[in-house]
């Protein structure tokens, strides 16, 4: 089953990132990182105006949003 990343040609993990932050990051803070992450992959999806609403719909559904 292909993912939703896999045509975006990112090098590394998405975790590769929360390497820096430390362990006393609350949740509240881990939530908006979350929410930071999710909105810059939607960004670098280069979509098309008429997908963007799907994707974001998805997104909200899964909870990421």
């Amino acid at each position: 089953m292909a993912s939703i990343l896999d045509g975006l040609g990112l090098e590394g993990s998405v975790l590769d990132g929360l390497a820096e932050w430390p362990p006393s990051t609350t949740r509240k803070e881990w939530f908006a990182i979350t929410r930071q992450l999710i909105h810059q992959t939607i960004a670098d999806m280069d979509l098309e105006l008429a997908a963007l609403p799907e994707v974001e719909k998805a997104f909200i559904g899964a909870g990421l949003l």
